[in-house]
């Protein structure tokens, strides 16, 4: 039976150029090497592809991360920059720490005492948080009902939209008056105006005086779910609470913000009787340990995805290695016939160098546009936010850039290196 042998297409050389002429052999190394790739277009593509995935998972990659902190960084400055908020101690039991807020070391009059003793605060607002039934007509829903105090709207940039917030006077005396999010009003009247109405809350009435305006999630939850209530009221008429969750505080600028921190230890120690040596039953925790706490971990993210983007490009460009290693060998005696002719050992390795860097330019410029067309979809899709930045697309580019180069250079360096007659007499 006669044996066949699968050869690669024949790329045919150009006639050599003249003598002395560098531009000439340039030229013609250019030639060649659009001819390799273009008598192989598929394995071409498939060679590209690796880099195309590897650039364009790089670019999704470092716009979903700068998105995700820049969105995380809009959240907490609608915060407020000068606010801080105290948390009761964490408790540990058998040497395990269970958190801040695990343990019951905050009551009210812990507010009203920051207050009186701390100069450089300008508020307070203590909370509890829990979740109540809200019943309105044929309307019955589970929903997050937070108890707080007159200041809230001001300290937690929170303003009203319709009606008003209720008043000191109103939290004094345990009144049963309530405002709601602007998520629960349009859960419980739909779009009929809840002002002046009743609902119901745990069985209880409560009269309905203001709706606040849609703020969105800060990150933990969203204030647009919930339904607000004097503080007082909460905890004696609702949930039969003693102490409470948390208390906010504003400083009265953001330059006086380590200073508001060290008044609250040291006030919160004296009515708590603890020494000035001893470890505090609460922890103060300002919204600039939260924004470099959110960083920190954003940052550890988007360094990980980054670096599987990255290994990605880098088994693209041994992908491109791998197949121009298999054209060298398949075109051994076109390596001998241009050599023969004239050709030097550095056209041979231009040609081939310049066929590794074809490959992964142009991986790379449709791996950019990969990149753009997948943050675009995962946005949409998600609703996330997403920051393409050009830095990063430069970046990408360039690395597929040096990648081709990197894997090319053995490869050409091993076509550059046959011997002519060794090459011409290769079967």
């Amino acid at each position: 039976m006669a044996s066949t042998t699968t050869t690669a297409p024949a790329v045919k050389p150009p006639a050599p150029p003249a003598s002395g002429s560098r531009m000439g052999a340039f030229g013609v190394s250019i030639e060649m090497a659009f001819n390799g790739l273009g008598a192989n277009k598929l394995r071409s593509f498939l060679t590209m592809l690796g880099v195309i995935i590897g650039v364009g998972a790089v670019i999704i990659a470092i716009a979903i991360g700068e998105g995700s902190r820049a969105a995380v960084a809009e959240s907490i400055q609608k915060l407020g920059t000068n606010v801080m908020t105290v948390f009761p101690g964490s408790q540990r039991r058998g040497g395990i720490s269970f958190g801040g807020g695990s343990s019951t070391t905050l009551k009210l009059e812990d507010a009203d005492y920051i207050i009186r003793n701390c100069p450089t605060v300008k508020a307070v607002v203590p909370t509890v948080n829990r979740n109540a039934t809200i019943k309105y007509a044929n309307k019955n829903d589970a929903k997050s009902v937070t108890g707080t105090g007159q200041d809230y709207p001001t300290v937690q940039n929170h303003p009203v939209a319709k009606g008003r917030f209720f008043n000191q006077s109103e939290v004094r005396s345990l009144k049963r008056v309530i405002v709601l999010g602007s998520n629960v009003a349009k859960d419980i009247f739909d779009r009929a105006d809840p002002v002046g109405k009743q609902v119901r809350v745990n069985g209880q009435t409560f009269d309905v005086i203001g709706v606040l305006k849609e703020k969105g999630g800060t990150g933990f939850r969203n204030p647009d779910d919930a339904a607000y209530v004097p503080v007082t009221a909460a905890m004696r008429r609702l949930f039969g609470m003693e102490n409470i969750n948390s208390i906010t505080v504003q400083s009265r600028s953001t330059s006086l913000m380590d200073k508001t921190k060290a008044e609250i230890e040291t006030n919160l120690k004296r009515k708590h009787k603890i020494a000035d040596s001893g470890a505090p039953d609460f922890t103060v925790f300002s919204q600039s340990d939260l924004a470099a706490t959110q960083d920190a971990q954003q940052s550890t993210f988007g360094a990980l995805i980054t670096y599987l983007a990255i290994v990605s490009l880098v088994v693209g460009g041994i992908g491109i290695m791998n197949i121009m290693l298999v054209s060298v060998t398949e075109r051994t005696r076109e390596i001998g016939i241009r050599k023969a002719i004239g050709a030097r050992r550095a056209d041979i390795l231009s040609q081939f160098l310049l066929e590794a860097l074809f490959l992964s330019l142009v991986g790379g410029l449709i791996g950019v546009g990969l990149g753009y067309a997948g943050s675009s979809f995962i946005s949409e899709q998600n609703g996330w936010r997403v920051d393409v930045a050009m830095e990063t697309v430069a970046l990408a580019f360039s690395f597929s850039a040096v990648v081709g180069v990197f894997f090319g250079f053995y490869p050409a360096f091993k076509a550059s290196q046959l011997s002519p007659i060794e090459a011409l007499r290769y079967e």
